[in-house]
């Protein structure tokens, strides 16, 4: 498993969007088994858009009803889903991309083989 240190200090950088693919997907699965971790992601989300007027103006309309009720957990839990739903898109995208390249080299070779067949006949 992950150093939980090494989690800390993705905490920003993942609130930022800065993190890749992959970093990300490994915080968040970090995040639902560590409670430690999560309590790190939580108290940051306190201070950063409970109590920072500036932040709190960047999010959009759907976390701010967190906000307006306190719900610092919920708003971490959206924020959570939110990633995870991203990743789980970028996924489909990328399978679905390695599926129109398989696609692509099979009418290639095809293509060639057919070619082939023609010239040598």
């Amino acid at each position: 498993m992950i150093d939980c240190k090494k989690i800390q200090k993705m905490i920003v950088p993942f609130s930022k969007g800065e993190l890749t693919l992959k970093a990300e997907e490994m915080f968040v699965k970090h995040l639902e088994q560590c409670q430690d971790c999560r309590e790190e992601f939580e108290i940051y989300y306190i201070v950063e858009y409970g109590l920072n007027e500036a932040a709190t103006k960047e999010l959009s309309e759907k976390y701010k009803k967190y906000l307006h009720d306190y719900d610092f957990s919920g708003l971490v839990e959206e924020k959570l889903k939110d990633s995870e739903n991203k990743i789980a898109e970028v996924k489909k995208f990328n399978h679905l991309l390695h599926m129109c390249l398989l696609f692509v080299n099979a009418c290639m070779i095809m293509t060639v083989l057919i070619i082939a067949v023609i010239i040598y006949l």
